[in-house]
């Protein structure tokens, strides 16, 4: 079930991403008439909103008139409400990896289980865009919950290490656990994987693909970019919290993943708990309708989770 899934959201995404791109007036009707805004961004629990968890706010284009340096709004008022504390705070653009990107540079915390409202106000539009959403509880990501990995194997914190995972062994031996603490429910849980190798010819895919065992030179731009389905691959769903015999509390434990690794190499793995509108995001149809943004496409979310690093390596 786990691997129908990756495939339906890597290209459901692909699709959105080709939407976000190209002029609204040819992909969502007549609903959607002139200049039409987006807005994308997740904050994360016990984190800023920084440049690597930024608020992006662009603008529609035709293919006929894209202008890369037009598609991103430079001049927009921001600002973030915490409607739990009452506390307001303005983000500033910011030109990074040639985006601009909205940060807080007060360097604020986002708290968990707070409620945020998101206010964007752009010079010439009458309509206020805004949205709200609600921080997921605090996780922890379990990379061995029992102390039981070899020594040199499995997941780690550091995004220096050399721990190695079998790739036979990824859905046995090296699931994915994240603790909900005292909390047993359902919750979204947003994975993310990320080749880190730089690109080469010589890289191989885990599982042959058409017949090919190595890219070929003409998807190296996409590589680069980090294209959905080529570097990396997400996956959206819900689990159930439950215990793990032997230890306090309660998990969500994700085994049957390992086609989520495209390439044999070093890997993030991004495993996050996220909010509805996130969550809706991904998995509806035209899911930048549901990310809970008026009077704009596109989502605000929030998350909660962290980053885990390894290396994927051919079968003993």
């Amino acid at each position: 079930m786990v691997k129908q899934v990756i495939k339906i959201v890597m290209l459901s995404v692909i699709l959105l991403s080709c939407l976000f791109i190209i002029s609204c007036d040819n992909t969502s009707g007549p609903r959607f008439k002139g200049e039409v805004f987006t807005v994308a961004g997740v904050l994360m629990a016990d984190k800023p909103i920084s440049l690597s968890y930024p608020i992006y706010i662009t603008r529609s284009s035709s293919i006929e008139e894209f202008d890369p340096l037009e598609l991103f709004v430079w001049d927009a008022e921001v600002l973030i409400k915490d409607l739990d504390t009452g506390e307001t705070f303005s983000l500033t653009p910011s030109l990074h990896e040639f985006k601009i990107k909205y940060i807080d540079m007060a360097e604020h915390i986002i708290q968990p289980e707070h409620h945020y409202r998101l206010e964007v106000q752009i010079p010439g539009m009458d309509s206020l865009i805004w949205a709200e959403t609600t921080v997921p509880q605090r996780v922890e990501l379990k990379p061995d919950p029992y102390g039981i990995n070899p020594p040199g194997t499995g997941y780690s914190f550091d995004p220096e290490t050399t721990n190695i995972i079998p790739f036979n062994q990824i859905d046995t031996n090296y699931p994915l656990v994240v603790s909900t603490g005292n909390t047993l429910g359902i919750f979204n849980l947003w994975i993310e994987t990320y080749c880190m190798e730089e690109f080469s010819t010589n890289l191989e895919y885990t599982n042959q693909l058409l017949q090919e065992m190595h890219p070929s030179a003409n998807i190296e731009e996409l590589y680069n970019q980090g294209s959905l389905g080529i570097r990396r691959l997400e996956l959206a769903n819900r689990f159930q919290s439950a215990p793990l015999e032997g230890l306090p509390g309660y998990y969500v434990v994700l085994k049957n993943y390992s086609t989520a690794f495209i390439f044999y190499g070093k890997y993030r793995v991004r495993v996050w708990v996220i909010d509805d509108n996130y969550y809706r995001f991904h998995y509806m149809v035209d899911g930048y309708l549901h990310g809970g943004v008026h009077n704009a496409l596109g989502y605000f979310g929030s998350a909660s989770g962290g980053e885990l690093y390894a290396r994927i390596i051919k079968s003993n």
